[in-house]
């Protein structure tokens, strides 16, 4: 997952104009003693314990969310059997039977009822999963940017000048790998540190 594309491992870039420029500018040849890095931002961010246990959290969010609903559509079952079974009293009663203002004045609560707890139930479940989107947006570019510090601390303990991300791409879909000739992937290793604050296996 790449948080807009416009920044990798702490290195921000705005539009493709300064990709050309860089690419243009002979990187590669003004500076050999430049030591790059690339790392794969999406393999990382799905390996982070972090990750799987927010997605399981928003998971378990969205079936009580679901199971919320369910129980308004249980309500709104309910109303269409009463309706069902005031319209079949009515067809039995004469025109002339009293009880027949009564049941139909019944009838229109109930059509009321039910037309309100529809459009109710519509619009929480709407706006429920609104917001959960929101956390869950907020909550993986928190994520995502703990990836990016610690890819970041890893470069600089690493002696690298630059690290790229070789999936990353901005708006205009140009790739962020700029330039990477010789340069060693430390993806493993930016797994394997994120690893070593999770969860240890007591068996391990």
């Amino acid at each position: 997952m790449q948080a807009r594309g416009d920044r990798v491992a702490g290195l921000e870039i705005d539009d493709s104009a300064r990709v050309e420029a860089v690419q243009q500018s002979g990187l590669s040849k003004s500076a050999p003693g430049l030591r790059t890095a690339v790392v794969n931002i999406q393999e990382v961010f799905r390996s982070y314990h972090k990750v799987e246990r927010a997605e399981g959290e928003i998971n378990l969010e969205r079936a009580r969310i679901q199971k919320e609903h369910n129980q308004a559509i249980f309500r709104l079952r309910a109303l269409d059997q009463v309706l069902r079974e005031l319209e079949g009293s009515l067809q039995e009663l004469d025109r002339e039977d009293m009880r027949r203002p009564v049941m139909e004045r019944e009838k229109g609560i109930r059509l009321h009822e039910r037309e309100r707890l529809n459009r109710q139930s519509a619009l929480d479940l709407k706006n429920k999963h609104a917001d959960l989107n929101r956390r869950m947006v907020d909550r993986m570019q928190k994520l995502l940017g703990e990836i990016h510090d610690l890819v970041r601390g890893e470069a600089e303990s690493m002696g690298f000048d630059l690290v790229f991300d070789v999936e990353g791409a901005g708006t205009s879909r140009v790739p962020f790998l700029l330039f990477a000739k010789d340069a060693q992937n430390i993806t493993a290793r930016i797994i394997r540190k994120l690893a070593e604050s999770g969860p240890q296996d007591p068996e391990g």
